[in-house]
């Protein structure tokens, strides 16, 4: 397994890269380490996702409108996020790795046909964000183990594929038994989804522009709000400011170039949207802790490997 970049798009959604035909699904192991602040910042997909914690410990945000749900995930806990959650991830200490699965919807309507939509409405129309799976549990134990056996499938074994298929089936029929019952899930209210789509709306403006100057005045108008409604509704939900997701957005897309990319620093700089090279580095300085020349060598030289 190797290492996965956050491929988010325009709209705040993250993408996944399929590479398997006979099953759209894909598997990764994650270090947060390799992520600014070890953090995964708000997103959300259209696919649905799978995880366990390899190592560490991971708190997941599941952000409904102006609530905040905090689910603190130990070595060997696990979690579902529903398809268009609206979530983020942190590292809580050093080293922490969780494998992880996500398949789209269309994995059903291309293996079941007709009978997709019965097998996936109970879930996908749940109102269910998330579902945490604790190692102590007794009940959580065949959930965990089939997540843990699927993200280490090898593509060596006889009949890999149909592994893969096996444990999907397995896992997605003792989550709606789960979700049926109504155990330890987390529901979006109606009168949250409001709050999640205006905020939905800011936040795809500063990934859609991020590389530009942008002002608050231009992200408030993204979401046809005034500036102080778009301080309050980033300050309730994200709790910081919108200059400040910017900010934070901005180096995080910088570190994945330093590590990941053979760019030139004043390249990067430009490209995520500061003003000048002199500003980047003081500002990735009291982010990070490195200037932006060493963050590159320790976590390259960590990871062994670049692309160009």
């Amino acid at each position: 397994m190797k290492l996965k970049t956050l491929q988010i798009g325009t709209d705040l959604r993250e993408y996944f890269q399929y590479s398997c035909n006979f099953a759209p699904l894909t598997v990764c192991i994650d270090n947060f380490d390799d992520y600014f602040h070890k953090e995964w910042s708000c997103h959300w997909h259209d696919d649905i996702e799978f995880g366990i914690v390899q190592k560490g410990i991971v708190q997941f945000i599941i952000f409904c409108g102006q609530e905040q749900f905090y689910k603190e995930l130990h070595q060997g806990d696990g979690i579902f996020i529903n398809s268009a959650c609206l979530h983020s991830a942190k590292a809580l200490v050093p080293d922490t790795v969780i494998a992880e699965f996500a398949l789209p919807i269309s994995f059903f309507q291309k293996h079941f046909g007709n009978l997709a939509h019965q097998i996936v409405q109970p879930v996908i129309k749940s109102e269910v964000t998330d579902s945490i799976f604790k190692v102590q549990n007794v009940d959580d134990k065949t959930l965990l183990s089939s997540i843990q056996e699927i993200c280490f499938i090898s593509d060596k074994e006889i009949g890999y594929e149909l592994h893969f298929i096996e444990m999907v089936c397995k896992i997605w029929r003792l989550l709606t038994i789960r979700i049926l019952q109504n155990k330890q899930t987390e529901k979006f209210s109606t009168t949250n989804r409001v709050q999640e789509q205006r905020m939905k709306q800011l936040l795809s403006f500063i990934h859609t522009y991020y590389s530009e100057h942008i002002s608050i005045d231009d992200i408030a108008k993204s979401a046809a709000i005034s500036r102080t409604e778009c301080f309050r509704c980033f300050q309730t939900i994200l709790k910081k400011s919108p200059t400040k997701y910017l900010t934070e957005y901005r180096l995080s897309m910088a570190t994945m170039l330093l590590v990941n990319t053979d760019r030139t620093l004043s390249d990067i700089s430009s490209s995520c949207g500061f003003n000048s090279l002199s500003y980047f580095g003081k500002v990735f300085r009291e982010q990070c802790g490195l200037s932006p020349n060493k963050y590159r060598e320790y976590f390259s030289n960590r990871n062994g490997t670049r692309i160009i």
